[in-house]
């Protein structure tokens, strides 16, 4: 791509919107921007702006875009793929001065923040209020959250709080035009498309992001971190296999091989022995104190038996940070070693750790280069800095042929072309390694529906001779065409066909895309459609791919929430998922992106889901995602599939990550006299130090309950039973106790008071959880101004309130009507056939609802999967 000419008007206006102190032209300023920490190539811009809010960012997009520059977004430009540097020239979009905190909503526990804001600063800001911002790059200290969220940055705790994806609940986004959209509120789980998660981790191919919803979480009353020194990183990288198969779930646990403790030592005098192959390992736990120390104690045993030779407790909280700032500085103090590092992001299965270490090592002496191995061992994420001297060819051609090795072989055994750090300028060559030719087709679809003309950082993510707008066109071809000998093969509208398998169903499609026939995938058995062709997954049963070890499994859709927990429960895991009927298909549940009371502990389903198996809507199969639990390899399109009903297209096969089964659960039984002495209650349980897994209020003309779910080492769940219920006797409630099989009867209960029932209209309303009660109050006004009898069961501390309704359907539709006016995200889950509503059964439609049908007009251009799905169609339950 050829930069245009910077007109002179251009830059006129642009100092007239932002000032002229904020528009960057002088040559010699501008090579401040030319690269970012990858120093993989340098290149200029031809202009620089530093906007303070959204407007300006507006404007100067909207002013670029008419005279023909690309347009890039940076942050602190600590990124290590490339992905902030202008290959093109260009305008480029400092975020450097949008650093306002400009809201914080401790109750609700979220923040809304600029992209410029540091992800340290922030956590700051957060600490003395007891929250967090969870992810924490060792890059945390000068990276910005823009730049966390567009390469969906991890760190050492992602192990146990997840990645950037998990913690963003909405942003503000300027598209190709110039025109700003949220892509959403910050309600959680909105109906929809899920834009936030596609949004995330596309290196500023889609958009430029100026504001974001972050979710915050509380930060632990304990911590503990213990370093221990293996003889190799093989016995490390094994020990971290065993800690996780055991049933533990630390905070951390990460990797240092005997080069980075050559580095570190130099840089902070640690005085770690050096011996070629001692390798660090730090382990961290958190929570509330009681049965900390218990739990570390199993994790040191473990570690012992795998061949740990020194065990350094880190006791009080300046040492632990000064571990971590050692683990966080490797990077830098490598400098001690070699002139330049090359580093390798990947992730595997954890299992695969071993071998990759190994592996590891034969190249390391096959091209005779030092390799400094640094990694996030509890999550798989491998991150191997090749040393070497970048002024001397053949170090810099050895160095690339060691990342390649490393990277084949990752892909090889399951794993992803990036972790964390984004593909960015480096690794877009490797991506048909990693995608069959329809899989990198639909990732350039989703490319050109926000980016159609290219404009933002172009030359990033997708191979250099596959340009994402040729790919796009090669796949919107392939869905126009239609082959007249294939419609014979076609069933007949309003029938139900159960394929004995997906590539029976990929056929089945094929001939209804040829023959225009619409497409109603389902777990069941009925026929949803009397004009569209309903395809079960009902004979997909059974694991495909279960290693016990790494946390994971990859089941056929048609099988059942039952059937898989009693595939984990011999191997003393989990999903933590209550539901009224556990013999859905995980295909539907993935569907219907399905919500559980154990959110608040576990996070959501959309959370845990890995990857997708998918039949396009032309029979096209395609791979989404993969079954490890970090990937920034294009764009996130299981995030995007998750929650979409069906109307991108049929499901085949889930990967999920799966939890160990806690040693101890209980759950505790507060019946209130009042809903304000309920909330009350909510409310303190909320500013405790408890990190209770469920909290549900639950109301109805019998009673007022609140239920609190504690899980996890015994001395911590009597600790929050003891604690709760003390504050219960505070509001005046009767409290009880559950547990073993009363604790499951009643989660089986409360969990069927939001089913679909007979004669009855079910609804589902998300807010803020500051707005909870408040809208409970509201609810509960407006039904009895009806006439409608209600029970509502709430997620108390997720903002998530399902009502169960009965009475006259007239009086019921007009209070769905009311309820749709106060609180957009009002729904209808389940009605009977008579009943006619009076508002969408959606809800409102949401803010960002062209770029929802956008994708939905580029993935499924002839609307056949599932067409009456969302407001997509006027079709009302």
């Amino acid at each position: 791509m050829t930069p245009v000419v910077v007109p002179d008007k251009l830059v006129a206006e642009l100092r007239a919107v932002l000032g002229a102190d904020a528009v960057v032209t002088a040559p010699e300023a501008l090579l401040t921007y030319d690269s970012d920490g990858s120093m993989i190539v340098s290149h200029p811009p031809q202009l620089v702006v530093l906007p303070k809010d959204a407007g300006q960012v507006a404007t100067a997009v909207r002013l670029a875009v008419r005279e023909g520059l690309v347009v890039v977004a940076r942050g602190a430009g600590t990124g290590i793929a490339g992905g902030a540097v202008p290959l093109c020239g260009g305008l480029l979009i400092s975020t450097a001065r949008m650093t306002d905190i400009t809201t914080v909503d401790v109750r609700s526990r979220l923040a809304v923040v600029q992209p410029g804001v540091v992800n340290a600063d922030l956590n700051a800001y957060l600490a003395p209020l007891g929250y967090q911002f969870a992810p924490d790059p060792s890059s945390q200290r000068a990276s910005t959250i823009g730049g966390n969220i567009a390469t969906n940055a991890g760190g050492p705790h992602c192990l146990k709080y997840g990645v950037t994806s998990n913690h963003v609940l909405a942003v503000e986004v300027v598209d190709h035009t110039g025109q700003r959209y949220w892509t959403g509120d910050g309600v959680i789980d909105p109906v929809g498309y899920d834009l936030t998660g596609l949004i995330v981790g596309s290196e500023g191919t889609l958009g430029v992001v100026t504001a974001a919803i972050v979710r915050l979480t509380p930060l632990p009353e304990a911590v503990r971190v213990v370093l221990a020194l293996f003889p190799t990183v093989v016995a490390a990288a094994a020990a971290v296999s065993a800690v996780i198969a055991s049933g533990s779930l630390p905070t951390s646990l990460e990797v240092m091989d005997h080069n980075a403790i050559r580095a570190v030592n130099s840089a902070y005098a640690l005085g770690l022995p050096e011996t070629t192959g001692t390798t660090a390992l730090i382990i961290e736990v958190d929570g509330v104190q009681d049965g900390l120390d218990d739990q570390l104690d199993q994790i040191i045993a473990i570690c012992r038996h795998h061949g740990a030779f020194d065990i350094r407790p880190a006791r009080d909280p300046a040492t632990q940070a000064r571990v971590w700032m050692v683990r966080k500085s490797v990077a830098g103090a490598i400098g001690r070693l070699a002139p330049a590092y090359y580093l390798v992001d990947t992730v595997v299965p954890r299992t695969r750790l071993p071998l990759m270490m190994e592996h590891v090592e034969r190249l390391r002496a096959e091209y005779g280069m030092e390799v400094c191995n640094v990694f996030h061992a509890g999550d798989g994420n491998l991150h191997p800095l090749v040393l070497y001297d970048p002024r001397d060819p053949d170090q810099r051609q050895r160095a690339h042929a060691i990342a390649a090795g490393v990277l084949e072989l990752s892909i090889e055994h399951g794993g992803v072309v990036s972790g964390e750090h984004g593909i960015g300028l480096e690794k877009g060559e490797y991506l048909p390694r990693f995608f069959s030719p329809a899989e990198l087709q639909l990732h350039a679809t989703i490319h050109q529906v926000f980016n159609p003309t290219g404009c933002f950082n172009p030359a990033k993510i997708f191979p250099s001779d596959m340009p994402p707008a040729d790919l796009a066109a090669a796949r919107a071809m392939r869905l126009q065409q239609r082959d007249p000998a294939s419609v014979t093969s076609a069933p007949a509208p309003g029938s139900c066909i159960a394929p004995a398998t997906p590539d029976a169903a990929a056929e089945l499609l094929r001939a209804c895309h040829h023959a225009g026939l619409p497409v109603v995938p389902t777990g069941g058995c009925t026929a949803r459609s009397p004009t569209a062709v309903t395809v079960s997954t009902q004979h997909w049963r059974g694991a495909l791919v279960y290693e016990p070890d790494d946390l994971t499994i990859k089941v056929a859709a048609g099988t059942t929430l039952a059937e898989l927990q009693s595939l984990l429960a011999p191997h003393r895991q989990m999903i933590p998922l209550d539901v009224a009927d556990a013999q859905r298909s995980l295909g539907s549940l993935v569907a219907t992106a399905v919500d559980g009371p154990r959110r608040l502990g576990y996070g959501s389903f959309r959370d845990w889901v890995l990857a997708l198996d998918v039949i396009e809507p032309d029979g096209t199969p395609v791979r989404l995602g993969a079954q490890v639990v970090k990937n920034v390899t294009g764009y996130d399109l299981v995030k995007l599939y998750v929650g979409s009903a069906g109307t991108l297209g049929l499901i085949t096969a889930v990967a999920l990550k799966v939890f160990p089964q806690p040693p101890a659960s209980a759950t505790l039984l507060a019946h209130l006299p009042t809903p304000i002495s309920a909330w009350a209650l909510i409310d303190h349980l909320a500013a405790s130090r408890l990190l209770p897994t469920a909290v549900e209020y639950l109301a109805d003309r019998q009673a007022i309950v609140v239920a609190m779910r504690a899980e996890g080492h015994p001395a911590a769940v009597e600790r929050h039973m003891r604690e709760a219920t003390a504050l219960a006797h505070r509001h005046d409630a009767s409290v009880r106790v559950l547990r073993d099989v009363d604790e499951m009867s009643f989660w089986q209960q409360t969990v069927t008071r939001y089913a679909p029932i007979a004669n009855s209209v079910l609804l589902r309303v998300g807010v803020w959880p500051a707005q909870c009660a408040t809208a409970i109050q509201t609810i509960t006004q407006r039904a009895a101004r009806h006439q409608v009898a209600i029970e509502i069961t709430a997620h108390a501390l997720s903002g998530i309130i399902y009502i169960q309704t009965t009475g006259d359907f007239t009086s019921i539709a007009a209070f769905h009507a009311d309820l749709v006016a106060a609180f957009p995200h009002t729904r209808i889950l389940a009605a009977p056939p008579m009943f006619v509503p009076q508002a969408s059964v959606w809800g409102q439609p949401p803010a960002a609802l062209s770029r929802m049908q956008a994708l939905k007009v580029a993935i499924d251009p002839h609307n056949h999967m599932n067409p009456a799905a969302f407001w997509f169609s006027d079709t009302r339950v």
